[in-house]
């Protein structure tokens, strides 16, 4: 079993793997991995050596990966709280809350750029993503850095660092972060394109369990 930084360098390292045809130096993965220490990457090597995730050589790109790395299809996204108002949903997911795993081809092999919001509530319900309808206790993928805002797609947005997700369209200097709910009393939120808001991020999939 892997810790979640475990995880985080195995798939640092497989996709590298599976991009080059070659394995990364340690000089590499301290730069891939954002560390300023090489030490702290044979640390995590070391670790996943001992769990039978990879070996090891004493030669220059030596390290390969054990059959089972490639049977390992998914990828942990971490999950955040809809209900979480007034908390940066940034900060939250540098964090690290509970993680839901996902297929690498739908993540791309990149997990970091993308988390889970647990939906409460019901103000998108006839919002389709895929063919698949955002209800109360849904699970939406929203990747961070898909912030090129349009009429047809949901964003979530943080509004006076409360998390809202919603519709947009701009007329003039006016915003309207905008429901789609077969519920009356879900209103659209109507700002100035002066007020303090941002893009946390595009729905991009729906997840119903």
């Amino acid at each position: 079993m892997l810790t979640e930084k475990q995880q985080y360098v195995l798939d640092v390292i497989t996709k590298y793997i599976w991009e080059n045809a070659k394995s990364p130096t340690i000089e590499e993965l301290t730069i891939l991995l954002n560390q300023k220490s090489k030490r702290w990457v044979v640390q995590y090597l070391e670790a996943l050596e001992k769990k039978w995730f990879l070996t090891r050589g004493r030669w220059y790109r030596s390290i390969s990966l054990w059959n089972n790395v490639w049977f390992q299809t998914t990828l942990n996204v971490p999950i955040l709280w809809y209900a979480n108002a007034w908390t940066p949903l940034v900060d939250a997911v540098e964090a690290g809350y509970w993680v839901l795993p996902i297929s690498k081809k739908i993540l791309s092999w990149d997990e970091s750029n993308y988390f889970i919001l647990k939906v409460e509530w019901t103000s998108m319900n006839q919002y389709e993503v895929k063919w698949k309808t955002i209800d109360n206790g849904s699970y939406v993928l929203i990747k961070k850095d898909d912030n090129t805002l349009n009429n047809s797609d949901a964003f979530l947005f943080l509004v006076n660092w409360s998390a809202t997700l919603k519709k947009y369209k701009k007329e003039g200097d006016i915003i309207y972060l905008l429901p789609e709910s077969s519920d009356d009393y879900h209103n659209p939120i109507i700002l100035s394109e002066y007020d303090n808001i941002a893009v946390n991020g595009k729905v991009i999939d729906v997840f119903n369990f």
